[in-house]
């Protein structure tokens, strides 16, 4: 079998530059979404409208489902690297709250609205079968679609969504006890009132210290990749999700038997395969791979590593593009 560098060789000619956060966003769409109907509506009226970016056969589209903070414009690096959407059709989302994606300062966001957003892209987009490839803490949308499947079967309803293929998730929550973020990151800012979550990131220099924990340190990031971090996420007025949204660890540490990683591999390890991974020096869920490896190894979970720190998106974009081709050429 060919290395994972080798398998994306043939995609230099899709190879571009990195691209800005205007120019990944100029080549999606916004279509408009009822959260209350969890359902993709067309018009003008609808009460919110959300971000995606599509290339190929969405019928067997792999679903890259975004990390927190920077959302869909944090796959901007990876893309290039990975195979032309007629080898590996794509699907990008932001979710409420990201990237060009509206941004109500009075929305319930949690795990559980996010998972409804992109059920309802797949049924819009009458998606059959599909990969999941879930960044930071779309792990747990991973999860709470696929505890829902369980819990629709055992009341003899639809499973609902495509048929999948795969999970890959990377970087990711996957057990309660196992997340570690820096008391100053994400514990902090879900605590914060909200006539301070308006002032975040109104500092450069402030954004620029508190985005720091998410290189690693031997990463010479530069004032133009913090400069389009920035800019992605404070897109329609956004700062403020870096809080209102926050509380995703201990929304899932409150759905603890429900949204536990080793329960539901366990549940569907015969019928596709996972592969979850993690980088060295990622500071927010560092232990979850380690905890992975400790109980579920045995099991036939495939584990990978990579260097660098959280954004292994931004730090390691070919290498992860490559772990994601190579998993998606096994599927085939």
């Amino acid at each position: 079998m060919p290395d994972p560098v080798s398998a994306v060789a043939d995609t230099a000619a899709y190879a571009a530059p990195t691209t800005s956060a205007q120019g990944w966003f100029a080549g999606g769409e916004r279509v408009g979404y009822d959260p209350k109907a969890r359902a993709i509506v067309a018009g003008q009226d609808a009460p919110l409208n959300v971000f995606l970016r599509r290339e190929g056969d969405l019928a067997h589209a792999v679903s890259f489902l975004p990390g927190f903070p920077d959302g869909s414009f944090g796959w901007a690096k990876v893309r290039p690297h990975l195979p032309n959407p007629v080898s590996v059709p794509k699907l990008f989302v932001d979710y409420v709250g990201m990237g060009d994606s509206d941004k109500p300062q009075d929305h319930a966001y949690s795990t559980a609205e996010r998972t409804d957003l992109v059920e309802a892209i797949w049924r819009d987009l009458s998606v059959q079968s599909t990969t999941l490839v879930a960044f930071d803490f779309s792990s747990l949308v991973v999860l709470e679609h696929l505890r829902r499947r369980l819990e629709r079967a055992e009341r003899g309803e639809p499973v609902g969504g495509p048929d999948i293929r795969g999970v890959f998730i990377f970087n990711g929550g996957l057990f309660t006890d196992g997340h570690s973020h820096p008391w100053y990151t994400t514990p902090i800012l879900r605590h914060l009132p909200n006539r301070a979550r308006r002032r975040l990131g109104a500092s450069f220099t402030l954004f620029k210290m508190l985005a720091g924990v998410m290189w690693s340190k031997g990463y010479q990031v530069t004032d133009a990749e913090v400069s389009e971090l920035h800019t992605a996420i404070d897109r329609h007025d956004g700062l403020f999700y870096l809080a209102a949204a926050a509380g995703f660890v201990a929304d899932h540490k409150v759905q603890g038997d429900r949204l536990d990683f080793g329960g539901l591999f366990k549940a569907y390890r015969g019928k596709f395969p996972f592969l979850v991974g993690g980088s060295d020096e990622d500071p927010f869920e560092h232990r979850q791979v380690d905890l992975a490896q400790e109980r579920l190894g045995e099991l036939g979970l495939q584990i990978e590593r990579l260097p660098g720190g959280h954004l292994t998106t931004n730090e390691q974009p070919q290498a992860l593009a490559a772990l994601i081709a190579k998993f998606e050429r096994g599927l085939n």
